[in-house]
This record gives C-alpha cells, structure tokens and sequence, in this order.
C-alpha cells in the first residue's frame, strides 16, 4: 500500500536563524511511505536530493540560490583561486572581518574539511561550514574557471608589477623569464592546470601562490637541480641543490605557512590534497624563457608536516655530446668505440644524480641516424630526441621496463635503451635482446665499473649470460668545478698528498688551485656566489671486457679479480681520471676527496700506478705486477 502524505520541514541548523538570501524559511514537499517489499523511489532532482538530506543530516543544506552570493564575493574579495576552491569542492559565501563562510559538498569528508581550514587559517580566516549539494557548487564554479581562463589570456599581454610578501626569499627578485603553461599539456589538461604565468603577474591573487611561484623561478634562475621544501620545528625550511650540494640561501618561512605552501605545491601536481599519511608523486610542467621544465614532485608525510622535493627535468637544454663531458682523449675514444658496436650491451653505472642519462643520450645522439632504429623506455622521459621512439613506464598499467623490451623485439630495432635495470626480469630480457644482435645501453646503480659485474649476479643473472652479452662498463661521478674567476693557487702538504697516494717529489711542476669560500663576505664572487665553484665535470671508469675478463666472468669472477684484470688491461680509475682533472685546474683535491676518495679506490689506484712500471727507478732491479714497492731497496713504486 502506498500513501501519499504532505510534509513541512523547517531549517535545522542549532538555531532559528533564516536563510541568507532567496528561499522561504518554510518548505513543503511530498514524502513517500513505502510498505515492506516495495523499492523507495530516488530523489530525482536537486530539491529532493537537498530535502532527503535535510532529514537525514538534521542540518540546513543551502539552495542554488543561496550559493548564488558566493560568485559575486570570489569577484569581489580574493583569498584563494579559484582552482583551490574547486579542489575543495567549497564555495565562500559570506565574510565578516576574518571570519568565512565556507558553504562544502555534501560528499567532503572529515580529512578534507581539516585541510581547508588550516589552508584558511594560514592566511588570517576563521571558518564556518555550510552544508551544499556537490552538484550545486560545481555548477557555480565551473564558469568561474572558463572566466579565468580568458582573463589570463588577456593579462599576459600586459606587464604587471610582482606583488611583494614579507618573506625574504624574494628580496632582489624579478619578472623576467616569467613561467608559462606548456601548450601541449595546456591542451590535455586545460581545466586542472593552473596558469603560473597570470598567478604570478596578478597583484590580487593569494600571497601563497606568487611565494611558490617565487620558489619555482628562484630554483630556475640559479640552475638548481632539486627543490627540498621541508617543514622542520621552527618553520618551513628550503633549500636548493646546486651542483649536487644544497644550498641554503634563505630563512624558514613562518610555520603557519606550511599547509598553504605544501597545498599549493599539491594542487599544481595534481596530487591529492586530502591524502596526508601517504607518499605520492606527480609532475608540474611549464616554459621558461622558451624552454619547456618539468618539475617532478614527491611528498612524503613527515614529523612537522609534508616535505616537498621537486627534480627539475629540463628537457629541451641538455648538453649532449661525449666530447663535451668526456675530457680525457682516451676515455672518450674507448667510449665511442663501444657506442659504435653493432651489438652487445654496454652498463652506465653510478649514483642517483650523476649524470648516467646524460652520457647515454650523448650515445644515442651520436648514434642517432636515418639507418638505425633507436627505440628507448624511461620513467621518466627525461630529454626529447627527434627521430628516436621513447616510450614512458605505466606501471599502474603494467608497462615496466621488461613489458616494454619484449614488445621492442618485435619493433625491428637495432639499438635500444632501458632507463634502469633494477630487477632479475628487466636483465634477462635487456641480455637475450643483446645476444639476438641488438645494441643495449642501460644504467646500473653500484660503486664502480667492477662491481657492476657482481651486482648482476646477485639479480640471479647466470654468470656466463653475462660474459656472452657484455661488451663494456662506463661507471662515473660528477665533480664540481673550481671558479676560474676567485680560485687561489697553492701547492699541497706531503700529508695531504699522501692522503690520495701521491708523492711530494713528483708533483712538484704542477699547480694545485682550492677554492675560495667567502663566507660572511659582504661582495662575494658575482660568478659563483660565494661558494667557490660554479658548474660540474664529468669523472669516468671506462672497463672494456675482453677475452681474459669474459673467460673470468663466466667463471663467476670476484670482483677483486675483476678489477685486478680490468686494470692490467690498462683501465684508468675514478680516482686516477679525478687527479688528472686537478692537475688540469679543472677541481680541487677536497672535491675529489669529498666525492672520490675511498680506501678500495686508493688501493686500485696504487695499483694501476704500480703495474705502469716494471722496473725500480731506484736500483734498476726488475718488479712484479703486484709489487707495490721495490724489495731490494725498498722504494715506493711510482
């Protein structure tokens, strides 16, 4: 049986305070009792979604209308963008001094609701909810962001000043090489990318956004490769790597700004902003002075809230070529002559951030011709190479490494790269492509080229899978270079020469620089700020497998036996490749010994001095190869 029955609600909201505007205090609607059995009919249309909820939530849900003042205060008072609000899924809609309004879906959970309020206490505002249908506040805001669109378009073509903030980060700061949107993500993502161009040169907009658009262009200016936001117990601490060490250059932000800030960064990678006790990554992409940048972002929740690191990818300025980066005329031919193999797969080895990708693009744009099919798979794609397949990881799709080199095999290809070989899976398919007469460079993470052997085999690679495919080893490190315009010269202690296992007496013909550090300096060097290098230089162990060192592999070869082989062939070491780029007055010895130096590397680099002579300077008696000093005499080998 089904009965009809006339109901009146009235607003339940604690007290007896009417509607804000447009809607009678009173409201009538029919309500359905429905016997046992029978299905409850849906709420069709807003009027009943909003009553059922009335009724369920005992709380005042505001109407259309209602929400209809929350436009006209966005036009008229700016606190965040509009983007913010959309990803809030909450609309202002009253203001009083510092005290907001804030009319929230009806589907907004309790994280999000905490989140909006510490982003709105940040800036000075106390916060009120208000119940409202998703659907209504969506309506309201989506052509409020069209609106937006069109007025950034039109404000880009005039210079504004940059509204100031009381945060010293941006004492000496200018607009010039402003970011811009890239058009092609622009395209893909039109509705959820903010345009940081328009944010920045609008006066109005919320101090928080210029300040992290601030931090994006600081790190672009002084060619930063990471950004570390990370709040700590006194505030919001930042800091950026340059050539690979960081850099402090100003004080913690307020702690009030670390949820505005960390929020910020979210919204534009299009992370999930709700999601506190989790790790997450995302990409914020942009142009900077003609040039695209990506910036790859991770967050990661720690003690005083979310630390922020940002990779900065720049893509279309990379300095491919292997005689820019290789200085050693010996090295770079051993290089080139394994890159020009028509098979075989060759190892780049080295730490995070040592510019593995960068030494195999160079091979790739030397091998890079109408004749050859390059194919390549990465996470992520770092540089962009015209005429090359390069094919980015999915992994929420399945598309790993391995998944992309078997599908490569039947690409027809002749050369292919594996951005990193981190599992038995990816090794075993980058060798069987190898062995099937196809050219495989990948990289490797380990400590030299020796090593790199070792390392294979604890993936469970059979040792004489690795003889058979493997052709060669580039491990390296990168090295900061010494300011040519405040370095001073000296010439070094005995001490302090023994300590890299050379000799007073032999290197007495050769200028040793170290750097100036300025410290509290009131002009410290315009060229390097101060810190007494300016760029970076490249350190290689080239080890070239031959038949010796393949026979040995296969026999499952220490890696002591390895490097012993390595180095009577005739393969120069980190440290040795290091000490000549100091002789040359590219470095410093306290470089070297920051980056280089280790026991293991000191005692292969006697070695490899020690097997270059075969008889004493001395006495003229004859040597062996493991002598590292004459017997009869008892002179250290030189």
């Amino acid at each position: 049986m089904l009965t009809v029955c006339k109901f009146t609600s009235r607003h339940v909201d604690g007290n007896s305070t009417p509607p804000t505007s447009g809607g009678s205090p009173h409201l009538q609607f029919h309500f359905f009792f429905v016997t046992q059995g029978r299905p409850i009919p849906k709420a069709t249309n807003s009027i009943q979604q909003r009553l059922e909820l009335e009724l369920l939530l005992q709380v005042n849900v505001l109407s259309h209308e209602e929400l209809v003042v929350g436009v006209e205060l966005m036009a008229n008072h700016t606190t965040l963008d509009i983007s913010t609000w959309q990803q809030f899924q909450a609309l202002p809609i009253n203001m009083h001094n510092q005290h907001l309004v804030v009319a929230i879906s009806d589907q907004c959970n309790e994280q999000t609701k905490n989140q909006l309020i510490s982003v709105l206490q940040s800036q000075g505002f106390s916060t009120e909810f208000r119940l409202a249908l998703a659907a209504d506040i969506s309506q309201l805001l989506a052509p409020m962001r069209s609106e937006q669109h069109v007025e950034s378009a039109s404000k880009s073509k005039t210079t504004k000043p940059i509204a100031q903030t009381p945060t010293s980060l941006l004492a000496g700061f200018s607009a010039e090489g402003v970011l811009e949107e890239d058009p092609e993500e622009q395209a893909r993502l039109a509705s959820s990318i903010e345009d940081l161009e328009s944010s920045l040169m609008d006066s109005d907009s919320s101090p928080v956004i210029n300040l992290v658009d601030r931090i994006l262009l600081e790190a672009l200016q002084t060619e930063a490769s990471d950004v570390h936001v990370e709040p700590q117990q006194d505030g919001l601490q930042i800091r950026f790597r340059q050539d690979g060490v960081l850099q402090r250059y100003i004080e913690p932000l307020p702690s009030r700004l670390i949820p505005a800030v960390t929020s910020r960064f979210k919204i534009m990678a299009d992370l999930d902003i709700a999601e506190r006790r989790m790790a997450q990554d995302g990409r914020i992409r942009r142009t900077y002075r003609n040039r695209m940048v990506d910036f790859r972002v991770n967050s990661l929740p720690s003690r005083y809230g979310e630390k922020i690191c940002l990779r900065l990818l720049d893509s279309s300025a990379p300095q491919l070529g292997l005689d820019k980066l290789i200085s050693n005329p010996s090295a770079l031919s051993l290089v080139r002559n394994l890159g020009s193999k028509p098979f075989g797969m060759i190892l780049v080895t080295g730490p995070t951030g040592s510019g593995k990708s960068t030494t195999l693009y160079s091979l790739l744009a030397e091998r890079n011709e109408p004749g050859i099919n390059i194919s390549t798979v990465e996470d992520p794609i770092e540089y962009t190479l015209p005429g090359i397949t390069q094919c980015q990881v999915n992994r929420e799709k399945g598309f790993d490494f391995s998944t992309a080199l078997r599908a490569f095999m039947r690409q027809d290809p002749d050369v292919l790269l594996v951005g990193e070989t981190r599992d038995l899976e990816t090794a075993k398919t980058a060798i069987e492509a190898a062995l099937t007469g196809h050219l495989v460079l990948t990289t490797l993470h380990c400590n030299d080229a020796s090593s790199a052997i070792a390392r294979l085999n604890e993936m469970g690679v059979e040792p004489f899978m690795v003889s058979a495919s493997l052709i060669g080893i580039v491990s390296q490190r990168l090295l900061r270079r010494v300011c040519r315009s405040c370095r001073k010269s000296y010439h070094p202690t005995e001490k302090e020469l023994g300590r890299f296992g050379l000799m007073a007496h032999t290197e007495t013909g050769v200028t040793f620089f170290k750097a100036h550090h300025h410290g509290q300096e009131k002009q410290p060097c315009p060229k390097c700020q101060g810190s007494g290098y300016k760029g970076r230089v490249g350190v290689y162990e080239v080890l070239r497998m031959n038949e010796e060192l393949a026979s040995a592999v296969a026999k499952g070869a220490t890696t002591d036996l390895v490097r012993r082989l390595a180095l009577e062939a005739g393969m120069k070491t980190l440290l040795g490749y290091s000490l000549d780029l100091v002789r040359e007055g590219h470095t410093t010895l306290e470089e070297v010994g920051r980056m280089i130096l280790t026991d293991s590397g000191l005692e292969s680099e006697r070695r490899a001095r020690a097997l270059s002579t075969l008889t004493c300077n001395v006495c003229g008696a004859g040597l062996q190869d493991d002598w590292l000093e004459c017997p009869y005499c008892l002179t250290a080998r030189q």
